[in-house]
């Protein structure tokens, strides 16, 4: 597992190895991670879709997916891309830098 400088990473979080989380980027609660989860941007009109990589201040949350097997159509998790970091991101999150600072534990 690769997480880069300054990104946060919501409660209950679960990364596990091959997952690069680059720099900035932000992983909303209950995100699971995997080499193989779809990590999909939904920013645009089309859809791009990222495995074991989340690109640079993204803003990310679980989310759900259609997939048809044999015995039917059922839901299956991914995460998504919902938009990009900005500045109030950082005002929310920087508390935890704070107490980082100073050594504060909570």
């Amino acid at each position: 597992v690769i997480i880069e400088d300054n990104c946060f990473i919501g409660s209950r979080c679960i990364v596990v190895e091959g997952v690069k989380i680059h720099k900035e980027a932000v992983l909303g609660a209950g995100v699971v991670l995997t080499q193989s989860t779809k990590i999909i941007d939904v920013t645009k009109e089309k859809e791009v879709v990222y495995k074991g990589e989340v690109p640079s201040r993204s803003v990310v949350i679980p989310g759900t997916y259609e997939k048809k097997f044999k015995a039917g159509k059922f839901s299956v998790p991914c995460a998504l891309i919902i938009g990009q970091r900005k500045e109030s991101t950082d005002k929310k999150t920087s508390l935890n830098q704070v107490l980082r600072d100073y050594k504060i534990s909570t």
